[in-house]
């Protein structure tokens, strides 16, 4: 069964696999507010796999495709979180953090700073593939909606 089919199912225990989304265009909103207009050429890259500690959900990571961080040394644009499907809506899946991120605790972070549940995901789906993306993070008020 292709991977995506868990997804649209609902299914938080999905077998081994990954779908990818590649958007070359995003747009910022702050209080429901476009506040920054198209960024076209801007590449990311979406990826949500099965949970990588290997209990339910998925692990979702946001990279970022036109190079490296200069103080980071790598491309990720969003650290993997936790996230677990709550919603299915027709071609429409909903995603929400869970848990914390650990390393942000051992750093001394506030456990609500460290909240996985701060953020979220909101894919469309067409033909067995993810068309559009929307990166929430409840905790600023921000979505990111990510296009092809």
């Amino acid at each position: 069964m292709n991977f995506i089919k868990y997804i649209i199912e609902g299914n938080n225990y999905p077998p081994q696999g990954a779908v990818v989304f590649d958007s070359s265009d995003h747009i910022r909103f702050q209080d429901g507010q476009n506040v920054s207009g198209h960024n076209y050429g801007c590449n990311r890259r979406l990826v949500i796999e099965k949970n990588i500690q290997g209990d339910e959900g998925y692990t979702v990571t946001m990279y970022n495709l036109d190079g490296i961080h200069p103080l980071w040394q790598n491309n990720i644009q969003m650290a993997p979180k936790r996230m677990k499907i709550i919603g299915v809506k027709e071609d429409i899946v909903e995603f929400r953090g869970v848990g914390y991120d650990e390393n942000a605790l051992a750093m001394g972070a506030p456990l609500q700073n460290a909240s996985f549940e701060n953020y979220g995901i909101v894919i469309m789906i067409e033909d067995a593939a993810i068309v559009r993306a929307q990166l929430n993070m409840y905790d600023r008020n921000i979505s990111i909606v990510y296009l092809k």
